[in-house]
């Protein structure tokens, strides 16, 4: 009987450990595939962590998350350690309830904690702003700076804050169990109270102090939530990287970064247990030797443990070295030009940030929104203090009409005058005065020709049963509702309430009916690519990618329906009082640039507003591929006149009407 028991013990936690390692086994093995598939083996390859190490905004975001993450950890543990021997010297009623009090911000949700922090930060930089104008009138000795922004100092600070209180959890329990008759002791035998500090309470604490740090480590580089709302424009964490990177594909580059995150945990891991089991095969080892004299005991713990000169001068030379070689690298960084971007993902050849950093000298942070209005709510809220955007054209409407956009120094930007003249003055800037145009395109269905039997030619696939639980449907408000408002015959643009509610409501009985798979948006790629999903509505630039990285049995197709579509321009911006307005201009400038263009098309397969760059693309293709480039392939990307005369440009709508998507969008329940 004791024999079945054990292995069917054995057997549940075999299983147990293969339902909880196994995908990140599998992580492991294709971080190594030669090929681009997660399904596909294609052969043994280093490619991957090659490209890992040779992507400079993956290396830049290591090297930021790193830099936080130690010391943050170097400053909570400190912190906590001393605010831990704090609580412990209270009476016990006083001491529960700063416990308590401690609890809450590891119990509370990181989206509360990250906004509540974003919120702090923002009004802490208001009132700043106004107090350096006052001093700055009255003496003119020290010059405040009047402006300060969320960026590496801020998410240091969230780091520190919500590091604190795991290190007071890990320290307190070994001051509980630590004899609190020792010190008393120890200073009736003449030691001071910090000589009793680092010869009795230090030793009998520090396997806490240990493990709180390591906790602090692992949470300061594995944190997202809050680092995203704290973070600012100018540094991004290696999660925040990851996160922008798995908006549209995830690549095996992806399956690296993350089993070296994976191997580094795992080693300190081993490493706390190694130390761990030394702590107790020592402690054994003292109650064995009851008739050992203290001296003894003293000498038979400095061998056998990690104290002793060598250890304490090698952490502390490393200690110092890592504050140095911050304080370094922020003194040499501090001077050197920036210019803060953000725009969507995968959205530019990242070749192009490398070279205009070469060519100007002026770095790039580069962040990605999700959509328009996710980018919107990013502005409003303070935590997107960024000099260029890219937003789409109803939504520069928006934020000229909110004076949250700089006019342009067209005398910067010479390669405006190589924009074709039909993406100049259009509504959504009709005097010219803010914008340089990106790229342009249209929004249509995309489809798998292998699973749909007969070529698709109206929205109605959108919202009827024939694909039901296949179908991904727009994640934004916008451009979900102008599909069902094209399918009724309406226009994108109305501003009827009746309308609007019917499409809304087309939308609600098709997600009711299970219609949708999901509400999606750079997800598509992943689906649509693997064959997950069978029908989506998209933009056509988009399209070309997954058409471009199909798996085998996909047929991936593209159509812009016969009630017509949506036709836009995305557009570079500078934001009201951008802090680099220069270089916000030269990097726009040099992204005109034909050269620019033309790599770009090439990379994200979106129609240029260059003139130039939109006429040669098809030459510069054959010379680059050694072959022609499909006509059909050019008609989706740079749609003909005829295409876009089906089509409408959206409008910033009134306010009222603003409003009504909104609610309609949240009574959907997405």
């Amino acid at each position: 009987m004791k024999k079945k028991n054990s292995a069917f013990n054995r057997t549940f936690t075999a299983l147990v450990f293969l339902f909880l390692y196994a995908p990140i086994l599998l992580l492991i093995v294709f971080s190594f595939n030669a090929g681009e598939s997660n399904v596909v083996w294609s052969g043994f390859s280093l490619h991957w962590y090659r490209e890992l190490f040779s992507d400079r905004l993956i290396m830049r975001s290591v090297y930021t998350t790193l830099l936080v993450s130690v010391i943050a950890t170097i400053i909570s543990t400190f912190a906590g350690t001393f605010a831990a021997i704090g609580f412990y010297s209270l009476r016990r009623r006083q001491r529960n309830t700063l416990n308590t009090i401690n609890n809450i911000p590891m119990m509370n949700a990181d989206i509360v904690t990250g906004v509540a922090m974003c919120l702090f930060f923002v009004a802490f930089f208001g009132l700043w702003s106004e107090f350096a104008v006052w001093v700055n009138s009255i003496q003119t000795v020290f010059q405040l700076p009047e402006r300060l922004t969320l960026g590496f100092g801020t998410l240091l600070i969230a780091h520190i804050a919500f590091n604190i209180p795991y290190v007071i959890l890990s320290v307190s329990p070994k001051l509980r169990q630590m004899d609190k008759n020792l010190v008393d002791a120890a200073m009736d035998l003449g030691c001071t109270w910090m000589q009793a500090f680092w010869k009795v309470i230090l030793p009998e604490i520090k396997p806490g102090i240990v493990s709180g740090a390591l906790t602090a480590f692992t949470m300061s580089v594995d944190d997202f939530i809050i680092s995203y709302f704290t973070a600012g424009s100018s540094s991004s964490t290696l999660a925040m990287t990851i996160y922008g990177m798995t908006k549209k594909r995830v690549t095996p580059e992806i399956n690296a970064i993350s089993t070296l995150l994976f191997v580094t945990v795992l080693l300190l891991l081993v490493i706390t247990n190694i130390r761990e089991a030394r702590q107790e095969q020592l402690a054994e080892r003292r109650r064995k030797l009851p008739t050992a004299t203290a001296a003894e005991a003293a000498r038979y713990s400095r061998k056998h443990t990690f104290d002793g000169p060598i250890p304490k001068i090698a952490g502390g030379l490393a200690a110092t070295a890592l504050i140095a070689a911050a304080v370094l690298v922020a003194g040499r960084n501090a001077g050197k030009p920036v210019v803060n971007v953000c725009s969507w993902g995968e959205y530019i050849d990242e070749s192009l940030i490398e070279q205009f950093e070469q060519e100007t000298g002026i770095t790039v942070n580069y962040q990605t929104a999700e959509s328009n209005e996710a980018l919107y709510s990013l502005l409003k809220s303070g935590a997107g203090d960024y000099d260029v955007v890219v937003p789409s054209d109803y939504m520069i409407s928006q934020l000229i009409e909110e004076d949250m956009l700089e006019e342009l120094d067209y005398s910067n930007i010479p390669n405006f005058s190589l924009i074709d003249e039909r993406f100049k003055n259009l509504p959504y800037d009709p005097e010219n005065k803010y914008t340089v145009p990106y790229t342009w395109g249209t929004v249509g269905i995309i489809y798998n020709a292998a699973v749909v039997e007969d070529p698709i030619t109206s929205w109605n696939v959108m919202f009827n049963d024939d694909y039901a639980g296949n179908v991904l449907m727009f994640r934004n408000s916008r451009d979900a509702m102008a599909t069902a408002l094209l399918y009724l015959g309406y226009s994108i643009n109305t501003t009827d309430e009746a309308q609007l509610r019917e499409a809304q409501q087309l939308l609600v009985n098709a997600k009711r009916r299970g219609v949708y798979q999901a509400f999606v948006m750079d997800e598509i790629f992943g689906k649509m690519e693997g064959g997950n999903a069978v029908i989506g509505s998209y933009y056509a630039g988009d399209y070309l990618s997954m058409a471009d990285n199909q798996a085998d049995g996909v047929d991936l197709a593209f159509t812009v329906p016969e009630e017509g579509s949506n036709w836009f321009v995305d557009a570079m911006c500078v934001l009201k009082d951008a802090p680099h307005k220069e270089e916000a201009e030269a990097w726009i400038n040099f992204i005109a640039s034909t050269e620019a263009n033309l790599a770009n098309m090439d990379y994200i397969w979106y129609a240029s507003p260059n003139r130039e760059a939109l006429e040669q693309y098809p030459a510069y293709y054959e010379e680059l591929y050694e072959e022609p480039l499909d006509p059909e392939v050019y008609e989706i990307m740079a749609a003909s006149q005829e295409t876009l005369d089906r089509c409408e440009m959206y409008v910033v709508l009134p306010y009222e009407t603003r409003a009504l998507y909104n609610k309609l969008w949240t009574e959907l329940g997405i």
